[in-house]
């Protein structure tokens, strides 16, 4: 399963190093430890920053949530344009294909690691502090979801889908805004 694992983050290397690049970031801003900095490994944290376990709540929450979200907006705007073009339009040119490429890439990597999962899980529910735990589980949900299906590389699978519904489900979304909008300025 690694092997297919890595495969998957090798063909979209763009979001792979982003992916790091992201959680290089919070490590630095954190002063957490990053024990190995390399983008692609041979194991289950390809694509994923080494770093000690993390104690703290906001550290942990950070690790998890500021990638995801980047890489999840960044391969979203990607897709309004390489997606649309390639799937809703029909358009097969290289810089088409390759923007989808590129949506695609960051969409796949967006997930964060099992074990920075299992660190936020610890440090969310190994507290007493109960606000805390209502306040995050929907966020915590959405990081174990996502960690659980990247470890089998569905995540790479789930970009995929997600790229060829988007521009329908955009175009739907569009008129049902405007007419909200108007309903509103009317």
């Amino acid at each position: 399963m690694t092997t297919v694992y890595v495969v998957t983050r090798v063909l979209t290397f763009f979001g792979t190093f982003l992916r790091a690049f992201w959680e290089h970031l919070v490590c630095r801003i954190c002063k957490i430890p990053a024990e190995d900095i390399r983008a692609f490994k041979f194991d289950e944290l390809c694509g994923h920053v080494e770093h000690e376990l993390i104690r703290k709540t906001s550290h942990a929450f950070l690790m998890c949530w500021l990638p995801f979200t980047l890489n999840f907006t960044m391969g979203t705007m990607f897709l309004l344009t390489g997606a649309y073009r390639v799937f809703y339009i029909g358009e097969t040119s290289l810089t088409s294909i390759g923007v989808l490429w590129l949506g695609i890439s960051c969409l796949a990597n967006s997930a964060p690691s099992f074990e920075d999962m299992l660190a936020l899980k610890d440090c969310i529910y190994g507290g007493k502090n109960k606000v805390l735990k209502v306040v995050l589980a929907p966020f915590f949900g959405v990081v174990c979801a996502m960690s659980c299906l990247e470890k089998y590389s569905l995540t790479f699978v789930l970009s995929i889908v997600y790229s060829v519904a988007f521009p329908y489900a955009f175009s739907l979304l569009l008129p049902a805004l405007n007419k909200f909008i108007t309903l509103l300025t009317t």
